[in-house]
């Protein structure tokens, strides 16, 4: 048994990640279809479908959560939401070190590319200060939820609301109670503010909270990570494109275009209705959930610093610079080519995708010219795990499900982290160095 276990965790990190993942979404599917689970009855295929959705910390639903599930079921998910926030990995890792295991090389390596902890040495520091900050925001932040929902709701539901819609804010996960999502709640400034402020939290990942900390908490001067500075500004500079996109594109309020533009970053809660909103807006929303939030957060899409590095790349090649800088720093080579992969592999993936869907869902009656327009979003929003729908996904196919359950889990997971942990162990087959030729480009 013990034999098993150390060849079971001698797998490749990412490859682990995955299957981990997948036992745990699987464990969620079988137990939604339990009796206390569920008020009406559904097929294993929805409940696999909300419970991966649940775990990549997406939102979308095949099903309403409001009516479909108990409160049993609705706990449950509210479970899955905060592993798959927190990262079963680095859940796992807490407890091999509390038990006194070691931590392996390959594992450290995987942390540093997730969570971004080369600054940090001692990575049960890191852990303990992960869990912390995430108790702290999610208990103010349901405080704050209560006072919100209490203007509607009696005492006891509001708490429950607020503690399932804080998680899901913070985590950025965008599972609501509600049928029609926080539409009711488009004129509480009280449930707007804190919900935008947990997403906003949520999606700058735990490395540039960390550093935020550190910078209030010592006396003397002291600079920002590149990193750090980069989440920071490219996240405000993105809000602000947003909202100002969105306000000047449709009939929003101010209020509800800054919710959207923060939302659409990968949480999924939803003040407006989606199918009225107009194309330009539809547009914005989009390029928002591809890019998405930043490394080491709750969030997915290829994130704020790949944008950053694919940005100035073209910037400084089309300046005929040799190498790329962002404030007043280089950019190493090998994270140019990283980021360059992310954004190419993830428009691949959403454009493959997003056909499979649009050929699934042809065969449907009543199919119109939307589809296009439906599929992609819903194709973005699985792939950067935000979880706003146009209303495609109550009717996807089951062909159309299998290829979003895919597309989550590869946005949670993370292109490149599955592009290694399937590739071949280095060292079996040597590289082979071809001559260099030229060819033309642009």
């Amino acid at each position: 048994m013990k034999k098993a276990f150390n060849k079971l965790i001698g797998i490749r990190p990412g490859l682990l990640m995955l299957l981990a993942y997948l036992f745990v979404i699987t464990a969620g599917a079988f137990i939604l279809l339990l009796p206390p689970f569920h008020r009406v009855e559904t097929s294993f295929l929805d409940s696999f479908f909300t419970c991966t959705s649940a775990v990549c910390v997406t939102g979308l639903i095949t099903v309403d959560t409001a009516t479909v599930w108990t409160f049993w079921g609705q706990l449950t998910i509210l479970i899955l939401i905060q592993l798959g926030g927190l990262g079963i990995m680095t859940i796992a890792t807490l407890v091999f070190i509390s038990a006194g295991r070691r931590i392996s090389a390959g594992e450290r390596l995987y942390f540093e590319a997730t969570v971004a902890v080369g600054k940090f040495h001692d990575i049960f520091y890191l852990l303990k200060r992960i869990f912390a900050f995430t108790l702290v925001i999610e208990v103010v932040g349901i405080l704050l939820l209560t006072v919100g929902f209490m203007k509607s709701n009696g005492i006891v539901d509001s708490l429950w609301y607020s503690t399932f819609h804080g998680i899901s804010a913070f985590n950025n996960a965008g599972f609501s109670l509600f049928t029609n999502n926080l539409i009711d709640y488009s004129s509480n400034a009280i449930v707007n503010i804190t919900i935008m402020a947990l997403i906003v939290f949520g999606g700058l990942g735990y490395f540039v909270m960390i550093e935020l900390t550190e910078l209030f908490s010592r006396t003397g001067h002291r600079r920002f990570s590149l990193h750090a500075k980069s989440v920071l500004i490219v996240t405000f500079c993105l809000i602000l494109f947003g909202a100002l996109g969105l306000y000047a594109s449709g009939n929003l309020t101010l209020m509800d275009s800054f919710f959207q533009s923060i939302t659409a970053r990968t949480a999924g809660f939803n003040t407006v209705d989606m199918a009225a909103l107009s194309h330009a807006s539809i547009i914005i929303l989009m390029i928002l959930m591809f890019i998405g939030a930043s490394p080491g957060s709750t969030g997915g899409g290829i994130k704020t610093t790949s944008f950053l590095v694919v940005i100035q790349l073209a910037v400084s090649r089309l300046k005929g610079k040799s190498r790329v800088a962002a404030f007043h720093r280089t950019i190493p080579n090998a994270d140019i080519i990283k980021s360059v992969a992310v954004f190419t592999l993830g428009i691949l993936i959403v454009t493959a995708v997003s056909a499979a869907v649009i050929i699934f869902q042809s065969a449907l009656p009543g199919t119109d010219a939307r589809i296009f327009r439906d599929a992609l979003f819903e194709t973005i929003s699985a792939f950067a795990t935000v979880g706003l729908s146009m209303g495609m996904t109550p009717y996807l196919t089951g062909a159309s499900k299998i290829a979003i359950i895919i597309t989550m889990l590869i946005g949670k997971v993370g292109l490149l982290t599955i592009a290694y942990s399937l590739a071949a162990p280095k060292g079996r087959k040597a590289e082979i160095i071809y001559a260099e030729e030229n060819i033309m480009i642009g």
